[in-house]
């Protein structure tokens, strides 16, 4: 497979040089130039490391290649923000890569942007359009007729003991198979905290947006969603009906 970001050829998630156009190319120009020339040539043609915070041209081709890849990096502007950095986090957990705090993308998620993986299913026989909730890799993937819709980052329930008011319960959130019941289009001040636009799957646990979405289960059940951009296109896209498959 072979992308271009902003002049450079990425074949195969190897990096080129920028005169070179095919693997082919490659291996002669390593055969034919000093070995110190090649890596030269190639560090020369890597995209630069990008972090949280980062700006200009190589962020916005990396949103637009995580947009086309189905995740929600939020808008197309520039700018390593929030969103974009929650996008980040759910294609390095889909394609095998160990997220961080500071959205690091190097080497390994270039090569990976360039030749990327599908999430796994969780479910063996599904509905043909569905939201699967994983909790062991914290991803949320909607699917549309069995192609992937939207994949995002998500927190699920830690599994803490908790105490409200004199009743205790365990931060759990439930497996099975369930449906969207009930949708707010807006801010539900419940008990245990806030939810922004929550869609109801069983009782009272839902998706909904979140201000704070870490790399770990921190929920008192529900899925966190990343707010506003993602929480908000969740709750256009999630019908009441809408099957939901928690693993």
């Amino acid at each position: 497979m072979r992308l271009k970001i902003a002049g450079l050829a990425l074949v195969a998630g190897a990096v080129m040089a920028p005169f070179i156009s095919s693997p082919a190319e490659a291996a002669a120009f390593s055969a034919s130039a000093p070995s110190t020339a090649a890596a030269a040539a190639a560090r020369a043609a890597a995209p630069p490391t990008l972090y949280y915070g980062s700006k200009g041209k190589y962020v916005t081709y990396l949103q637009k290649r995580l947009r086309a890849l189905r995740y929600d990096p939020g808008s197309i502007n520039g700018k390593y923000g929030k969103d974009t950095l929650y996008a980040v986090w759910a294609f390095q957990k889909v394609n095998g890569l160990k997220p961080g705090s500071k959205g690091t993308v190097g080497r390994g998620t270039w090569a990976a942007l360039a030749k990327p993986k599908s999430p796994v299913r969780i479910v063996k026989k599904p509905a043909a359009s569905r939201v699967e909730i994983s909790k062991k890799r914290q991803l949320i993937v909607v699917y549309k007729n069995n192609k992937v819709y939207l994949i995002t980052h998500t927190s699920t329930g830690n599994n803490k003991r908790y105490c409200y008011k004199g009743e205790c319960d365990v931060a759990r959130t439930p497996v099975g198979n369930f449906k969207v019941t009930r949708k707010i289009n807006g801010w539900r001040h419940a008990k245990l905290g806030d939810l922004y636009k929550p869609i109801y799957f069983y009782q009272g646990y839902a998706l909904h947006g979140s201000p704070s979405v870490p790399l770990y289960p921190a929920s008192h059940g529900c899925a966190r969603l990343p707010m506003k951009h993602t929480a908000d296109l969740m709750f256009k896209i999630l019908p009441v009906g809408f099957r939901v498959y928690v693993r």
